[in-house]
């Protein structure tokens, strides 16, 4: 578990340092890479185009006694391309995106996503309707499981701490960028490039790093930082001069900790040296653990960071010291099989942009009276899902590879809430309305006529019975169960064999968690 754990860590570090590879603390050539680095992080708007490909290298023997369809699927997954042709960023509320998502060499699905202010529409190739989405922050903290409406209201003033967070992160970019090192491998050449049709003078730069010289690129910089208590201290005085500027963001607090005088407190100098000693100690610390991983797991490191793994990426950038081309490539593989059932990973990660910090015109969404919105989305059944989409389309056809219709529930004797309970004729009853309901019936009762009315929307199938009765009726026609309908503790009790096969559903006993389960299974397409 632990080597499992730092080769997780590995992998994050392989990633993060694709998008920081040619930034350093000294420029190359006309190229100042702190400043282009931070200009990626000042765009407003801009337009372009974007692709991120995943490719997976399946080990073959992974394959060896695997059902066909899981083959399938694992190899249908193992190349993966998300590829936006036509990306609108206006403005923090005000963006589209139209591009489609790539799987394998047979699976295609376009899809677009326009934005304004709170309201987000999704469109789908071969989906019946479009999904709208809420996303202000009250519809942002639904979707997380967090936030209000009240919330919303009770909020600071958002311009304020938009403007607050701007300057924090400002400084924190400046501080932990100026000290990033430069990679051995760079180099840096003028060029006439195409960007959107139009030759562009640019400069081209090229640059790389090993898998081993990324281990050690990355204890360079912590030692930088651990080291840097100049400029750390600089870093910390920045951040409390700038909340110190923002007297709002205490209001609702009811004070400022630093504008705290008196006996034995503690003055703001000595606060900064308090926060400056945490975060030191806090670099000082991983200086530690990235020594201690060496000592502990040298070998293992060597397997993650060797030669056959890389980072490479190529930069276009233009006079300002904005990227306007990109491609960037993270090859993993580890030797001997640290990754099985893969050989290894590949990302490839291009994009193409223009107007950069310009006037730009998001395409605006227009939402259709009919159309389906988030809360549905969450109560809907995996057979309801597919069935948004035409049968013909590439997304159903993905869909139900996927079995997202498959449905199951499990129902142990043992359990103290609505078991599964065998007679003593040996017939198995179940909840009816647990289960039902599960499925996506639903269950009514006739205080009048005392009868239990079933509708399954998924084969339309509507069940009458009455307790005490093992007669009933299936879509109007008369037929006999196994077991009269019975309460239980309150929950009424049916046969389940009858009751799944007038579902389309099947039934199985499975003793595989070490008690007795009674299965009922089916798929709906």
């Amino acid at each position: 578990m632990k080597s499992m754990k730092r080769f997780k860590r590995g992998i994050i570090l392989i990633l993060s340092l694709a998008l920081v590879i040619v930034a350093g603390c000294q420029a190359i050539q006309g190229v100042d890479f702190n400043t282009v680095l931070k200009n990626t992080l000042k765009v407003t708007s801009a337009e372009s185009k974007q692709s991120v490909e995943l490719k997976l290298l399946m080990n073959e023997e992974a394959y060896e006694g695997m059902p066909e369809e899981e083959i399938a699927l694992m190899k249908l997954f193992s190349n993966m391309k998300i590829q936006l042709d036509n990306v609108k960023v206006q403005d923090a509320t005000h963006s589209s995106f139209a591009g489609k998502l790539l799987l394998g060499d047979s699976v295609s699905i376009g899809f677009s996503i326009k934005q304004a202010d709170t309201t987000a529409v999704i469109e789908v190739e071969g989906a019946k309707l479009p999904i709208v989405l809420d996303v202000s922050g009250s519809g942002i903290g639904s979707m997380l499981g967090t936030g209000s409406l009240e919330d919303a209201d009770a909020s600071s003033d958002e311009d304020a701490l938009t403007a607050i967070g701007k300057e924090i992160t400002d400084s924190a970019t400046s501080y932990f960028i100026d000290n990033l090192p430069n990679p051995d491998k760079i180099s840096v050449n003028a060029v006439q490039e195409p960007i959107n049709g139009v030759n562009t003078s640019l400069f081209h730069v090229k640059a790389e790093l090993s898998g081993t010289e990324i281990w050690s690129w990355v204890k360079k910089y912590v030692d930088v930082l651990a080291n840097d208590r100049e400029g750390l201290e600089t870093f910390v005085k920045q951040i409390v001069t700038i909340m110190n500027s923002h007297p709002e963001l205490w209001e609702d607090i009811g004070v400022n900790p630093f504008e705290q005088s008196g006996l034995d407190m503690p003055t703001t100098e000595d606060m900064i040296a308090e926060m400056t000693d945490e975060l030191e100690e806090l670099f000082v610390s991983l200086q530690e653990e990235l020594k201690a991983m060496e000592e502990e797991s040298g070998e293992e490191l060597k397997q993650i960071f060797n030669d056959d793994s890389s980072i490479k990426a190529e930069l276009y950038v233009d006079s300002k010291m904005d990227i306007r081309k990109q491609a960037i490539d993270v090859t993993l593989k580890p030797s001997e099989q640290a990754l099985f059932p893969l050989d290894g990973l590949s990302l490839h990660i291009e994009s193409e942009m223009w107007n950069v910090n310009g006037k730009v015109e998001a395409d605006a969404p227009v939402v259709p009276e009919k159309a389906i919105r988030l809360d549905q989305l969450d109560t809907m059944q995996g057979y309801q899902f597919l069935r948004m989409f035409d049968k013909q389309s590439d997304a159903y056809a993905l869909l139900d590879q996927l079995q997202i219709g498959q449905q199951t529930v499990e129902l142990s004797v043992e359990s103290r809430l609505y078991p599964a309970i065998v007679t003593p004729k040996y017939v198995t009853i179940i909840p009816l309305r647990k289960v039902a309901e599960q499925l996506g019936a639903t269950v009514k009762y006739d205080k009048k006529t005392k009868n239990v009315t079933v509708y399954d929307e998924a084969t339309n199938t509507t069940i009458v019975l009455k307790e005490g009765s093992d007669r009933v009726t299936v879509n109007g026609k008369p037929a006999t169960w196994s077991f009269v309908a019975k309460a239980v503790d309150g929950t009424l009790y049916v046969a389940g064999r009858n009751f799944a096969n007038a579902l389309g559903a099947k039934v199985h006993w499975d003793d595989s968690w070490g008690s007795d389960t009674f299965v009922i299974e089916r798929e709906v397409h």
